[in-house]
């Protein structure tokens, strides 16, 4: 399993708390090492719920106290690992794969221990706002980047050709579209190539188009970045990275102030290629 840095250091965290109470790492221990990750929806999960951690632990003792399990070792944690635990790291690597991603994120691990219904950790869990819980740190959120000084990137020179899309791309575009994300984006592909400046721009290898990303599209809103996507195998080279920029530079041009990213799935990609940020949600 690949895992973003965030992710590691929640495991890190869960390891640490376990480590005071069980000697094992339970799934209740991710979640609580989500909870000490004070950094994007870890820190808005920690300011809605600020008691959750002691309540949690106090929780561990009760049910945990005599448990005589032996767990077994799996990387990348140091200590050992419940077969609960293990149950959600696939869960968790099962989704994220599914929806064609490299990287397992945090919202995959906390959408992956509530699934997994193993009787000790229902029972820690009983009470909770769990749709709640997952709201935060499971679904796809709103960004903002301000574009205030922008500047674009220095980026490394390759193979691939990166432009802005032309109506003769149109077919071919919704075609790779359709085929590497299903049918969802169509509609605000149409509604790019409706503009008389087409707002979209395409990354393209032996003239095969193999990502694409676009901004003023969904539902034809102003300020608003997306989607964007990169073919599975030409992932972690850096092609969202260059076709994000692109755009946000041309959006900058054209005078907005702000960059909003609706539903961005990869958090921790957007908040390092752009030093975009979360939008809380309200309280």
């Amino acid at each position: 399993m690949r895992f973003t840095e965030r992710t590691l250091r929640v495991l890190k965290n869960a390891e640490k708390e376990a480590e005071k109470t069980t000697k094992i790492v339970y799934p209740v221990h991710l979640l609580l090492g989500m909870l000490l990750e004070r950094t994007a929806v870890g820190a808005e999960l920690y300011i809605t719920y600020p008691k959750l951690r002691d309540i949690l632990n106090e929780r561990v003792k009760g049910i945990y106290f005599n448990n005589d399990e032996q767990g077994i070792s799996c990387e990348p944690f140091t200590i050992n690992i419940s077969l609960f635990t293990e149950q959600v790291l696939e869960i968790a690597n099962n989704r994220m794969k599914r929806f064609k991603q490299i990287y397992l994120n945090e919202g995959h691990l906390v959408d992956a221990i509530f699934r997994n219904n193993d009787y000790s950790t229902s029972a820690i869990f009983d009470g909770l706002d769990v749709s709640r819980i997952l709201e935060i740190v499971s679904h796809p959120r709103d960004m903002i980047v301000s574009l205030k000084d922008y500047s674009f990137p220095n980026i490394p020179t390759s193979n691939m050709t990166f432009r802005k899309a032309e109506q003769i791309d149109a077919t071919s575009l919704k075609n790779f579209v359709e085929k590497e994300f299903g049918n969802g984006w169509l509609d605000s592909i149409e509604n790019g190539f409706s503009k008389e400046n087409i707002p979209l721009f395409i990354a393209l290898d032996d003239e095969e188009i193999i990502g694409f990303a676009c901004f003023d599209v969904v539902r034809n809103k102003k300020g608003l970045f997306g989607p964007m996507g990169t073919t599975y195998s030409k992932r972690v080279q850096g092609i969202g990275y260059t076709l994000l920029h692109l755009c946000l530079s041309e959006m900058n041009e054209i005078g907005y102030e702000y960059a909003v990213i609706g539903e961005a799935g990869p958090i921790e990609f957007y908040e390092k290629a752009c030093n975009a940020v979360v939008i809380p949600k309200p309280l």
